[in-house]
């Protein structure tokens, strides 16, 4: 896990001192300065009169850090490109490149030279900074683009001339701000000029790649100049690691490139909504403890509306910048040009005070941050060990334990993120709550979405005979397989083992072509086939590139249970590792309130927070909701005392919730909390004796109060925001009412099915028995 750069904490750090503190918290002993003479030196050095005035500044975000002259690096050349320009200084260093100030002696100007590090760096990748930088070259004189004056190499080293920036980057203007928030005008004048580059660069072909506040450079006078065109991909496709990412590099990546995806224009769009974010909040949109944690949030979380940091944000910048960081590049604005005519509406006189009133236009829950995950280092650890040794093929099974809300989903899908990033292949398989679903329940999810995304082709390669008998448990494989013969007669054990050695046989199959990662969620309420089919797969693992991650709730776990007598076989051959969940501790539920909420929590609160809650994120996380849905939480300027009022329970604090809604829409919930985890609006609207229009009303006042959530991807289905809340509603359900509940289901899914209820006969039974 990477550190945060300090100046986010304290803006008074200087860069020096940032770049010596970096290195001293290395991971490898081999980073770290030499010895604590080397350190004393970079000390004295720093804390010398008028250093901290004259520190360079803070050139974009830093990468691991390499050594500084105090720990005896070699000094920077004297001239470049034949003697032409003379070098004076270092004006920033980070990852990828050293910038020097250097002079001009042939036209009598001042010049930035980039000066590209090539450890790591091949004749290919070489080639490939060359041509990006021709390619900056080509964007011309523009009042908006860093000019690039000329490129070449030196000592087998490339360099990049261009146009000295006298006014440093957004990023020290940041540094230098109070709180690291640029004035609303400012900000939004610098946004535009942003927009000018891009929309210049755009119609140009080119994509920028790498819009960061360290690459927006400003004239002595504050002009706002785009810089650094395509190098940081040229670079990073050569030589950049996961490991290697600090948390600000991917502080405003969007989520196409994050997952590897070719970036366009609205990926550019993205990273501009990030930045002036930052500009008008004074922090990016997605803050974590590690880069995986911030490129989790891209890609999953939806952010804070920026008034909430700022309330002088008016709501028309609010929805605009809401608007790029949209996760899908469809979701965000068409151009660059309209944003620059969006952005210019809202700076434009009179714009700010004709902005409508925000009292009551907002829902208190929209300012809270979604996706926060502290206090996992140990375990995230030891799942990315676990990944690793996959990914050599050692494959392994993990399983993460814990109780009710301890996060162990919320885990899974940290490592899945990792793993993606790393580029595996990741598979759901969530299991059912009841007896509704067909047995091998979790194994059909994660098949069928293997099957969708592969051509028939490779599919049929990777399942290979054993096609016919996965078949008889995923249709979908048959629909993609036409073709098929139908299964031989036999026996019950000979037909399951069989079906074992397919599904096993097409995971190892598909692990060679990529590695994979499959997530069994919620094995609590696994079937027992579903569970002799993990033990049969655990035993098969070795030499496979295939991680499998279990999930399950160790305190619903009784002897007689499937999965406690499942365990007990894993335990004794040894064929699993168990990743045992705890409370967060203070300083974690601290963390989480301050991420949450964006505001620094007082002693009282995280004591009250954590003694009632023993650090549980879900009952942390509700505590939160429930405080800022009854206004005793709230900006700092606003706050006149704390009073803390602690819940004795989760389902006490998940009641006062459901109490806030209206009674229709509790009653809704109810019917959907008899249907299951997931629910679709075609079944609840025969069943909610609603017209489609109300329904849907009643669901978005759940929606707005985070009781539910839209499953991605899926029109009109919805599930529960987490399975305590479906159970609590549940169980308030007297014996009675629950039957009744469950036969009006049952009847509305037999007419929903018509002819065709073969494939439901368990979801059916379910509700019916």
């Amino acid at each position: 896990m990477r550190c945060e750069r300090l100046t986010w904490h304290n803006t008074d750090v200087p860069r020096t001192l940032d770049v010596l503190i970096l290195r001293l918290l290395a991971k490898a002993p081999e980073e770290r300065p030499e010895g604590a003479g080397s350190v004393r030196q970079a000390l004295a050095a720093i804390a010398a009169p008028g250093a901290a005035a004259a520190r360079e500044p803070h050139a974009g975000e830093l990468g691991p850090p390499e050594p500084t002259a105090a720990d005896g690096a070699r000094r920077p050349p004297a001239a470049v490109g034949g003697g032409r320009y003379q070098v004076r200084n270092v004006l920033g260093e980070g990852a990828k490149k050293i910038v020097y100030l250097a002079h001009d002696t042939r036209l009598d100007r001042d010049v930035a030279i980039a000066m590209v590090k090539t450890d790591g760096l091949d004749e290919a990748g070489l080639a490939r900074v060359t041509r990006e930088a021709r390619a900056m070259g080509r964007l011309g004189d523009h009042p908006h683009v860093v000019t690039v004056h000329d490129v070449g190499e030196e000592a087998g080293r490339p360099y990049i001339v261009s146009e000295y920036m006298a006014g440093g980057s957004i990023d020290d203007l940041l540094a230098r701000a109070e709180g690291r928030r640029l004035p609303l005008d400012q900000a939004l004048r610098l946004a535009i000029e942003i927009c000018d580059a891009l929309d210049h660069a755009h119609a140009s072909g080119v994509i920028h790649r790498d819009l960061k506040p360290g690459n927006v450079w400003l004239t002595r006078e504050g002009t706002a100049k785009l810089g650094d065109f395509g190098l940081a991909l040229a670079l990073d496709r050569s030589r950049l690691t996961l490991e290697g990412m600090m948390v600000g590099t991917v502080a405003y990546m969007p989520p196409e490139q994050a997952l590897g995806r070719a970036p366009d224009a609205r990926s550019d769009l993205y990273a501009l909504g990030a930045v002036l974010y930052e500009m008008v909040t004074g922090r990016p949109p997605f803050l974590g403890d590690d880069a995986v944690a911030v490129i989790s949030q891209h890609i999953n979380t939806a952010p804070v509306a920026p008034s909430w940091h700022n309330p002088d944000v008016p709501r028309t910048l609010d929805v605009l910048i809401l608007r790029l960081l949209g996760k899908a590049p469809e979701e965000r604005p068409e151009g660059a040009g309209s944003v620059r005519q969006a952005l210019a509406a809202i700076a434009a006189p009179g714009a700010a005070a004709a902005r409508e009133p925000r009292a009551g236009e907002q829902n208190p829950l929209d300012r809270l941050a979604g996706g926060v995950f502290v206090g996992r280092e140990r375990e995230m650890d030891e799942l990315r060990a676990a990944l690793e040794s996959a990914l050599s093929g050692r494959g392994q099974l993990v399983l993460l334990v814990g109780e009710p809300g301890i996060g162990k989903t919320r885990t899974a899908e940290e490592l899945a993120t990792y793993a993606s990033l790393r580029k595996a292949q990741v598979l759901w398989g969530r299991c059912y709550e009841g007896d509704g679903a067909p047995a091998y329940w979790p194994w059909v999810q994660a098949i069928r979405a293997y099957a969708h995304e592969h051509e028939p082709g490779a599919l049929r390669a990777e399942l290979g005979s054993g096609a016919v008998h996965v078949a008889q448990i995923v249709s979908e494989v048959r629909e993609r397989l036409p073709g098929l013969p139908e299964p031989p007669a036999l026996g019950p054990d000979a037909a399951r083992f069989q079906l074992f050695d397919g599904v096993t046989t097409f995971l190892r199959n598909a692990s060679r072509t990529q590695p994979l990662v499959l997530v069994l969620d919620d094995l609590h309420w696994a079937d027992k086939p579903s569970l002799m089919l993990l033990q049969f797969v655990a035993r098969e693992l070795r030499g496979a590139r295939l991680l499998v991650i279990g999930t399950y709730r160790d305190v619903d776990i009784r002897r007689q249970h499937p999965l406690s007598q499942a365990l007990g076989e894993l335990a004794r051959e040894q064929l699993a590792e168990r990743i045992v969940l705890r409370g967060l501790g203070k300083r974690d539920v601290a963390r989480f309130v301050e991420i949450t909420t964006g505001l620094r929590p007082p002693t009282a609160l995280v004591e009250a927070v954590y003694r009632e809650t023993e650090g549980n994120p879900f009952f942390v996380n509700e505590v939160v909701r429930l405080l800022v849905s009854d206004g005793r939480l709230q900006r700092p300027e606003r706050v006149t005392s704390w009073s803390v009022e602690i819940p004795q329970s989760v389902r006490e604090v998940i009641g006062r919730r459901l109490d806030r809604l209206s009674p229709e829409c509790n009653r809704v919930l109810t019917t959907a909390a008899v249907v299951g985890r997931e629910f679709g609006l075609a079944l609840l609207e025969r069943v909610a004796d609603l017209s489609e229009d109300r329904l849907l009303d009643v669901l978005e006042e759940a929606l707005g109060a985070r009781v539910v959530m839209e499953v991605r991807g899926v029109p009109d289905r919805y599930t529960f925001a987490h399975a305590l809340i479906r159970e609590t509603l549940y169980e308030e359900l007297t014996a009675t009412r629950r039957v009744r509940l469950h036969r009006r289901i049952g009847e509305a899914l037999e007419a929903l099915y018509g002819s065709q209820p073969e494939p439901h006969l368990a979801e059916l039974a379910y509700h019916f028995c």
